[in-house]
């Protein structure tokens, strides 16, 4: 996912730093930081270190005496099985001589460093379970309806991402089509859209009603993307803790919230 280049609309384009000291200038104001932001989700470390640099050299080029430099998120995870998950050995070996030969060069000597790692911190943490409430075939195609629109994970229609989606009995035993019939079928949810598609052509097994879906990867860009679209109701958040004790931390929306401000 790339939101830099030429065609974006985030940040100053680095030929227009000059113009940016100008007003600084202009208005007495003093920078104290810069920050960049060229993508996400990125499983290998070379574009990462390639963006902080040329931050870094255009920091040392044009704004001396910052209090820090944010070089942004992206960290990616693996959300298909055959991608590979980042090596942060490997990003340290490339950035640190990066920050290094900065500092032997920068006039500020206590300058910080940042990053945004939140997606790589809460992604993998978050499951999304739902109850299947239909199976169908149309024409040749298999469907199988859930109560997860994407009023509550909207990065698969968004975005077209990818979330492996397993499929649980009630007794909580996984089955991905090993056995038992396993017809391609795409997993929709309950809103009125016809995108409404959590994911396409999926090997699940022999879905059926009452059976539970599980999303995985959807602990970033879950919750904080959803909504009441269609006066679908949000769901709970419950916590397990590293001793295995639950918490609900988050109480699942009912009809009198979703009309209190009506």
């Amino acid at each position: 996912m790339v939101t830099a280049g030429h065609k974006t609309k985030f940040g100053i384009d680095p030929r227009f730093c000059a113009q940016a000291k100008e007003l600084l200038s202009k208005y007495d104001m003093k920078l104290v930081g810069i920050n960049q932001h060229i993508g996400s989700l990125f499983l290998e470390p070379a574009p990462y270190v390639e963006a902080a640099e040329n931050l870094l050299e255009m920091v040392l080029d044009n704004f001396p005496g910052l209090d820090f430099v944010d070089f942004g998120g992206g960290f990616g995870v693996p959300y298909r099985p055959d991608e590979s998950r980042l090596d942060f050995g490997k990003l340290r070996e490339m950035l640190f001589p990066v920050l290094d030969s900065f500092m032997e060069r920068y006039d500020n000597k206590y300058v910080h460093f940042k990053c945004e790692p939140g997606r790589y911190l809460v992604a993998e943490c978050g499951l999304l379970l739902g109850t299947v409430h239909a199976v169908k075939e149309n024409y040749g195609e298999a469907y199988v309806g859930t109560d997860i629109g994407f009023n509550v994970l909207m990065r698969p229609v968004l975005y077209d991402s990818y979330h492996e989606v397993k499929l649980l009995r009630n007794s909580d035993e996984t089955r991905k089509g090993a056995g038992e019939k396993a017809l391609p079928a795409t997993i929709v949810g309950n809103i009125c859209e016809s995108g409404d598609i959590l994911a396409a052509k999926r090997l699940l097994g022999d879905a059926r009603e009452n059976d539970i879906i599980a999303v995985e990867n959807a602990g970033a860009y879950g919750y904080s993307m959803a909504s009441n679209y269609n006066c679908r109701l949000r769901p709970a958040e419950v916590l397990k803790t590293a001793q295995g004790e639950v918490k609900l931390i988050r109480a699942a929306d009912t009809l009198e919230s979703l009309i209190e401000n009506f």
